[in-house]
């Protein structure tokens, strides 16, 4: 193939390309700005009513009070760290519709084990992701055994971060959760 025939070719197909970068970009500006809203912990607390009492003890924990300058967003434990762009995306996607399905089609909504199932699913990666070195601060002598043995048996159900911190995302009051 000569030099000429080679320029041709890509002569042909540069607008195309052109067109596909810009499409490309306007789609990912505004999947962001899309996604923007709804990504918001008031969000979640404040459109649907079988998160309310999830927002409402997230309020009162140690991640939304932001004691130590830092406010931890409901996606930030539920869903893949943002930086993993693609798998946020996909999850966050796949459990809203799953959410939006199971508010319109579900049956009665049931605290507890909703609760149960979220504590079950939750992955140490997630909580590690933010709290990476468990050994620098751990809080005293009894913190600093337990989270050797959690490091050392991670598969261990009973060493995972929610067997201990169960109320660091959601703190548990009797009058929030009574019927």
């Amino acid at each position: 193939m000569s030099v000429r025939k080679i320029f041709a070719v890509i002569k042909k197909y540069i607008p195309a390309f052109i067109v596909g970068i810009g499409f490309s970009i306007l789609s990912f500006v505004g999947l962001n700005a899309a996604m923007e809203p709804t990504s918001t912990s008031h969000y979640c607390g404040s459109k649907c009513h079988e998160m309310q009492t999830a927002y409402q003890t997230w309020e009162i924990s140690v991640h939304a009070s932001g004691q130590n300058g830092v406010r931890i967003e409901c996606i930030d434990c539920h869903l893949p760290p943002k930086d993993k762009f693609f798998s946020h995306v996909a999850a966050k996607g796949y459990y809203g519709a799953k959410d939006v399905y199971k508010h319109h089609f579900g049956g009665e909504y049931d605290l507890e084990k909703t609760r149960k199932k979220v504590l079950d699913s939750m992955r140490d990666k997630t909580c590690v992701y933010c709290h990476d070195n468990l050994l620098a601060k751990p809080g005293g002598p009894a913190a600093r055994i337990a989270h050797t043995a959690s490091l050392a048996r991670p598969d261990s159900p009973e060493a995972r971060c929610p067997a201990c911190h169960e109320q660091t995302g959601h703190q548990r009051e009797s009058k929030l959760f009574s019927p």
